[in-house]
């Protein structure tokens, strides 16, 4: 297997590699083509000369805003991601894994509106196209914010919460396929603590100099329309300190100066069963081209009543994860090409040692078109339990995705 996976990776480097060289001689031979006549040569009839800013087209798919009346704009936003891999014997979804057999999966298809009803006031709704728990169109994000002042912003719906930095950045913008493993592996079991996933409640923020905090309450239990199925609320707290904009991708795409950017955050989950305690913290940095970022994150789950305790049987449930990576771009004329690496750690229940106590190294090679409106990812995962069976989930993944 681990042969075959090697082959794979080999052969889909080797074709992108192809690909690459064809792209810049096809641009050289263009290049050829445009040299500019010889200084004093003059044409034969009336000239227009060029304005100012020819050759300095935008490559934006979609205008921002696409509708604009008065105060009142529109934004039509979306992407699809179709991946293919090569999955080792041991893989699965139910086990947090990309894919189960070797095959093909569209991992997300996204649509979604955002903009202004009038100045200060805004909006986002975002469906998933090919949500798999329920079968259907799901409503991923729907709020709404109000920006009184340039210090404090106060927004109510469901969304993401203000937690870890790897889960607030959109999947669009990731330098990986796939999240740290923790990530799949409670969405797999349903068992979330590290990754809160979205909530419906309401969010106050703001920025202060080199300083932003986000802070709020939410129900604590899935679903959007069913309201709180929880004894109690969700308080979700972060606060961070920086320098620079760090944009909205992992990628330093904009090879700007030295920026960095810091957080730390917290929540507390009163769980229908369990009161849910969590805390992280994060790092990140670009500069000209170089991306680098670390975090590490602890939850702890106390059940709300207390059985007695057996020889077998468990009262509390405790996990952490860790993580870092760091990735270069190297702007070629027609293309930006990114090498990436990863490497995570995480223990589901620091109380027994199984085949969730492990560690994930992730290679990722990615271009960028089009300002990143198109994006091809070619990742290899190496996992490694550290305790329980050594499982063959080992993977090669490529995907392709398109966004406007």
């Amino acid at each position: 297997m681990n042969k075959r996976i090697g082959l794979v990776f080999g052969l889909i480097v080797w074709m992108l590699t192809l690909s690459i060289a064809a792209l810049a001689d096809e641009e050289e031979k263009t290049e050829k083509k445009d040299v500019p006549p010889p200084m004093n040569w003059k044409p034969a009839g009336e000239i227009t000369p060029p304005s100012p800013t020819a050759g300095a087209e935008s490559t934006s798919i979609i205008p921002s805003p696409m509708i604009s009346y008065g105060q009142f704009e529109l934004d039509l936003h979306g992407r699809v991601q179709a991946m293919v891999g090569l999955v080792g014997d041991d893989s699965h979804t139910n086990n947090g894994d990309a894919l189960s057999r070797d095959g093909f999966r569209i991992r997300r298809a996204r649509m979604g509106l955002s903009g202004q009803i009038v100045d200060s006031w805004e909006y986002e709704l975002e469906l998933d196209l090919i949500d798999e728990d329920s079968g259907g169109n799901a409503l991923l994000d729907a709020f709404i914010t109000w920006r009184p002042c340039q210090y404090a912003w106060i927004s109510a719906g469901a969304g993401k919460l203000p937690f870890s930095r790897s889960l607030m950045i959109s999947s669009a913008n990731m330098q990986f396929i796939e999240r740290s493993p923790w990530v799949g592996v409670e969405a797999a079991t349903g068992a979330y603590m590290l990754d809160p996933g979205r909530q419906v409640g309401l969010t106050v923020g703001g920025e202060v100099s080199l300083f932003n905090y986000s802070v709020g309450v939410y129900n604590g239990s899935p679903g959007i329309s069913v309201g709180d199925l929880n004894d109690g609320l969700m308080y979700v707290a972060r606060i961070g300190v920086g320098m620079g904009d760090m944009g909205k991708t992992e990628a330093d795409l904009e090879g700007g100066d030295f920026r960095w950017a810091f957080g730390i955050n917290g929540y507390l989950n009163q769980a229908p069963a369990a009161e849910i305690r969590a805390s992280g913290v994060d790092f990140g940095l670009k500069v000209i081209g170089l991306s680098f970022y670390a975090e590490a994150l602890w939850a702890k789950s106390i059940p709300a009543s207390r059985p007695e305790s057996t020889g077998s049987t468990l009262d509390e449930s405790e996990r952490w994860g860790m993580s870092a990576q760091v990735g270069y771009v190297l702007p070629f004329s027609f293309a930006d090409i990114e090498l990436a690496c990863r490497f995570s750690m995480m223990d589901d229940n620091v109380h027994v040692e199984n085949e969730g106590d492990l560690w994930e190294l992730a290679a990722g090679l990615n271009a960028y078109f089009y300002d990143g409106h198109i994006k091809v990812m070619l990742n290899y995962l190496l996992k490694e339990e550290m305790e329980g069976a050594d499982l063959s989930n080992d993977s090669v993944l490529a995907m392709l995705q398109l966004m406007f």
